[in-house]
């Protein structure tokens, strides 16, 4: 990350999030995604943290209507096919 990245709020990291998807997202799921690594955060005092703005808007939130793609359990026939 460039040393000149705009730090911003968790409020105004959920507004952008919020912009950039079909729904509303909170301040506890930016929280959430600092935590899991999924956007890059620094402490700002021992209790808040700062969000890399850039890191924010770079992260996509998938859509609320769009469903998970899970894969089929393969069938007892397909494992059989695939072994012979």
């Amino acid at each position: 990350m460039a040393t000149k990245d705009k730090w911003i709020s968790a409020h105004e990291a959920a507004e952008i999030l919020t912009r950039n998807t079909d729904h509303t997202v909170s301040d506890a799921y930016v929280r959430m995604l600092a935590q899991k690594d999924k956007i890059l955060y620094r402490q700002k005092d021992g209790r808040t943290n700062e969000y890399s703005k850039t890191s924010v808007e770079a992260y996509k939130v998938r859509p609320k209507n769009t469903p998970r793609v899970r894969p089929r359990p393969s069938t007892r026939q397909e494992r059989e096919e695939a072994v012979a």
